[in-house]
């Protein structure tokens, strides 16, 4: 069912039942309206049996206050009020002021009792409400998920398919080819080593083991290892690496939070240079990977970080990618005690991405 539709019978029923909630404890507190009413006129006819008895006994004894003496213990809720003299015999004021609570405490229950359910069904239906939407939501990431890794693995396949043809018809640009099928081996390498680190992180397979070590020396071992384009450094790479920065952190996971974030710099670049600078702030070690490109959005700023999400939809997205890059970032981090964060000024305004460690 949909979402929306399933929001509109949600509501349809939240009114029913609270049509129902009405109802009943309208129900109820007529119900105890009728036995307050019943009981106070059962103790109006007690008091006139007793009026008639005492009448008659304080005849014979010559004596009224003598005769209500033997007759007020069979006649609880009762007294006697001389100096009333059209009615001496009457229900107690006290017997009165019993019932009227009592038929306070009845309504006052109701009403309690009557919110508190409607509370936890409302409850219930907005838990049911959220639950449908959540299912929604993975829905569309897992078709998403399925659209990005097809067109992932089927871009470097089919390149590499026309690379290898046109390695057979001309056997004198192997170099040039064999440039290309590294760069989309790599491509599905990278994307394979993303899916596999997301699998040991939910195997709980995945140890950070953090250490003192030198991230300046660690990152610049990492850059000139990367397959990042021609050039060294390449053309469209900028980096500001502060010399002797040490921090703890692990090692393992340097490479893959490191790779992500430049790819993700390189995807929504637009074709910009990136820096990526390191430098300690205070007690941490803070790498920043600072793009020109699209930039994001506050909104989109809630999402950066979450499994499978990109902006837009996958079946008319061009950028490639399947939305583990930076949340594979994010769980790393954690994992070793770091920190990320995600800054943009707004669409077209670049974006900047930070992961910092406790220095060491």
């Amino acid at each position: 069912m949909q979402p929306r539709r399933l929001g509109v019978w949600v509501a349809v029923l939240a009114v029913l039942f609270c049509l129902q909630l009405a109802w009943w404890g309208f129900v109820i507190v007529r119900q105890a309206r009728a036995i307050h009413d019943a009981q106070v006129a059962v103790l109006w006819e007690r008091s006139r049996r007793a009026q008639d008895i005492w009448e008659q006994r304080a005849q014979a004894l010559g004596d009224p206050a003598a005769a209500w003496r033997e007759l007020a213990a069979s006649f609880p809720g009762v007294v006697h009020a001389p100096q009333n003299r059209e009615q001496p015999v009457q229900p107690s004021g006290a017997e009165l002021e019993r019932l009227g609570l009592q038929l306070e405490r009845r309504r006052i229950m109701v009403i309690g009792e009557g919110l508190l359910f409607a509370l936890l069904v409302l409850m219930g239906l907005w838990l049911l409400q959220r639950t449908a939407q959540r299912e929604a939501f993975l829905a569309l990431q897992h078709q998403n998920f399925l659209h990005a890794v097809t067109h992932e693995f089927r871009s470097p396949l089919q390149s590499l398919r026309l690379a290898v043809e046109s390695l057979l018809r001309r056997p004198d640009r192997a170099r040039s080819y064999g440039e290309g099928m590294l760069e989309d081996v790599g491509r599905l390498e990278s994307l394979v080593e993303n899916v596999l680190t997301v699998g040991r992180l939910d195997a709980e397979a995945f140890r950070a083991a953090p250490a003192r070590m030198d991230l300046s020396r660690a990152i610049q071992d990492r850059l000139q290892r990367m397959p990042l384009g021609d050039g060294d450094p390449p053309s469209w790479l900028r980096t500001v690496i502060r010399p002797e920065v040490f921090a703890s952190a692990d090692e393992a996971s340097l490479e893959p939070i490191l790779r992500n974030l430049l790819d993700n710099a390189r995807k929504y670049g637009e074709g910009k240079p990136v820096t990526v600078q390191l430098a300690r702030e205070g007690e941490r070690a803070v790498l920043r990977v600072r793009d020109q490109g699209r930039g994001f959005t506050p909104e989109e700023r809630r999402h950066l970080f979450e499994r499978f999400w990109r902006a837009g939809d996958e079946r008319v997205r061009t950028a490639p990618g399947v939305g583990l890059g930076l949340f594979l970032v994010a769980e790393l981090a954690r994992a070793q005690g770091a920190r990320v964060d995600a800054r943009s000024d707004g669409p077209a305004s670049g974006a900047e991405f930070s992961v910092s460690w406790p220095a060491a």
